[in-house]
């Protein structure tokens, strides 16, 4: 399996920074759909997963990083969100249009942003944010699929809807007409712990095993930890997380 890694550390107001990425191909696949951007230094990290149904997922994932790249340094967490939404504006629209590739292209995205001491998590699809404080962890964004739509309707129970056949089918995506970016924003805190993942993660790992894989040690002994339990499971489809986690400075 294809596998990626980065290592970033930084200051951010008046505690350290630590992230650590990887990335590998699942077993099903004939290439890595997924993409990640580590970049402490302009407070940005993402995770992209480029739509198995579409032609050109892979490439769609990798644009949507490319286009993040580009950003400039934020003059505060406002203008940050603006940045974000203006490139991903524009990898949607280039998408939509076929202008790059003929067949069609999309990709979830999840974007977390930091200015200070506030935070922002931008996302379409169902790649997650998760927040780990205090030892709890808080799922910050909500799934753009069929399963959570049907749950959002009250037409099925949670236990109801995880029985699903393919209730995991995207309702929302860079690069469909449809296109929508929910976001949240949030205050962070010494010894916060978030975590962005692919669905090729948490379909695999439940809430109750990342909660304990996160609970001890740094952004890379995590993020390793997680890797380490993936390897007793089947991995059909590609996996890609971000640990960021911030700790007292000396």
């Amino acid at each position: 399996m294809n596998d990626s890694r980065a290592h970033k550390e930084s200051r951010i107001f008046s505690v350290m920074l630590n992230s650590w990425g990887w990335s590998q191909q699942g077993e099903r696949r004939q290439k890595n759909e997924d993409a990640f951007l580590n970049w402490p230094e302009r407070r940005c990290w993402a995770v992209a997963d480029g739509v198995g149904s579409t032609a050109y997922g892979a490439n769609a994932s990798r644009l949507l990083i490319k286009k993040l790249m580009d950003l400039p340094e934020a003059t505060s967490l406002e203008n940050h969100v603006r940045n974000v939404r203006s490139c991903l504006s524009e990898a949607n629209t280039l998408l939509i249009s076929r202008a790059l590739w003929p067949g069609t292209a999309a990709s979830t995205i999840v974007v977390l942003l930091t200015h200070e001491e506030q935070a922002a998590c931008l996302w379409s699809g169902d790649s997650r944010c998760y927040l780990m404080r205090n030892g709890v962890l808080y799922q910050c964004t909500h799934d753009h699929t069929l399963r959570q739509e049907k749950i959002d309707n009250g037409e099925l129970t949670r236990p109801e809807a995880y029985r699903m056949v393919r209730g995991n089918i995207i309702t929302n995506a860079i690069g469909v007409s449809t296109t929508k970016i929910d976001e949240v924003h949030f205050t962070l805190k010494a010894d916060d712990r978030l975590l962005l993942c692919s669905d090729g993660l948490t379909s695999i790992l439940g809430e109750a095993k990342l909660n304990t894989l996160m609970s001890q040690g740094n952004a890379y002994t995590c993020a390793e930890r997680i890797r380490k339990a993936l390897a007793d499971y089947p991995q059909p489809d590609d996996v890609s997380l971000i640990t960021v986690f911030l700790s007292q400075g000396e």
